[in-house]
């Protein structure tokens, strides 16, 4: 089978390499790689030059969607409902053929509809496909709104494939999460005894062979709600944490939009390798026997959850006031929840 994967995300890059290696070994699969992650084009270059996929393109679409005026979207919907080419045609450029028999993405926005629209014109029975972005996502990979419903309906009844009709499969590691109406697809778990999967990142990221993080014995992941005016106590509650397992035991992993300056002005360990992706480095080195540590960073649990050896997690959002907040309320009942299932799993 000819398979298109887009990946927006390190995450989704990931996975895709994951695919590829496993459940798509044997199809041609090209890969298409944004623009929305930090240094993405340096990661597709290095990525290009390995020749790990079938091929590779690499999309400019960060914003694309965004500031467009009444005009230009009222083009748009024409174009994508009834033309034979639209704006999102310009993803495509560079593809060698414009035939696929399966395209995979994480989510349903406005440019997967044009891409669709595109494809769809080469095979009309394309399937659309999506795929994980951790295992918090799963029940986050469809978005529908009033212009898509309409969308759908002209085309239907102009006789022309819609996308929602031939959306089939999603991709990820643990089906027995997933509670939606597509048929949940296996991904493999990645299995750290095989080079494979590390020696492509390493040669992505430029990962070099010495584990900078094998001297701490606990990672602490800060989340961005004490940056957003949220006071739910993480500060508080890390100084006791710190009290408790020593200064030099601890890194931190500050969230990339923090401001927080605390950790740096009182001599703690802040890890400052920001344009490695945290997912890259517990994939390419043993971290099994490091804690992370937590009060309700979803990071922790990404990569942690696909692997076959993972490293011990701590979660301590019921040592804050995480209640005081609806939507950290509500994002921790989601969060334990699917805490329940993998622990029964």
């Amino acid at each position: 089978m000819r398979r298109l994967i887009i990946s927006n995300t390190y995450y989704q890059l990931i996975m895709a390499i994951q695919m590829k290696a496993t459940i798509f070994k044997d199809d041609y699969v090209c890969i298409m790689v944004s623009d929305h992650s930090n240094k993405a084009e340096n990661v597709f270059q290095r990525l290009k030059k390995i020749s790990f996929f079938d091929e590779n393109v690499f999309m400019k679409s960060k914003g694309y969607i965004h500031n467009r005026s009444i005009i230009d979207k009222c083009k748009e919907f024409w174009q994508i409902t009834f033309g034979k080419n639209n704006r999102y045609g310009i993803y495509l450029n560079d593809l060698k053929s414009l035939y696929f028999d399966e395209i995979v993405f994480f989510n349903l926005e406005i440019d997967m509809y044009g891409i669709y629209s595109i494809l769809s014109r080469y095979n009309e029975k394309l399937l659309y496909s999506s795929y994980e972005e951790g295992v918090l996502s799963y029940e986050n990979i469809y978005y529908d709104s009033l212009k898509f419903k309409i969308i759908r309906f002209l085309r239907k009844i102009t006789n022309r494939p819609n996308i929602t009709d031939n959306h089939k499969n999603f991709y990820c590691v643990y089906p027995e999460l997933y509670n939606g109406n597509l048929n949940a697809k296996h991904i493999p778990e990645i299995d750290k005894s095989d080079n494979t999967i590390k020696n492509v990142l390493a040669e992505i990221f430029n990962l070099n062979s010495e584990n900078l993080y094998d001297k701490y014995k606990y990672i602490f992941f800060e989340t961005i709600y004490e940056t957003e005016g949220y006071k739910i106590g993480e500060l508080e509650l890390f100084k006791k944490i710190a009290k408790i397992l020593g200064k030099d035991n601890i890194l931190v992993k500050k969230h990339p939009r923090s401001n927080i300056t605390y950790y740096e002005e009182n001599g703690f360990a802040v890890d400052t390798n920001s344009d490695v992706p945290f997912e890259a480095i517990q994939l390419n080195y043993d971290m099994h026997n490091c804690t992370f540590i937590t009060t309700v960073s979803g990071s922790v649990l990404s990569v942690n959850s696909i692997l076959n050896t993972p490293s011990q997690v701590y979660m301590c959002y019921r040592l804050i006031d995480y209640d005081k907040v609806s939507k950290i309320k509500e994002y921790i009942c989601h969060v334990e929840k699917v805490i329940t299932i993998l622990k029964k799993n």
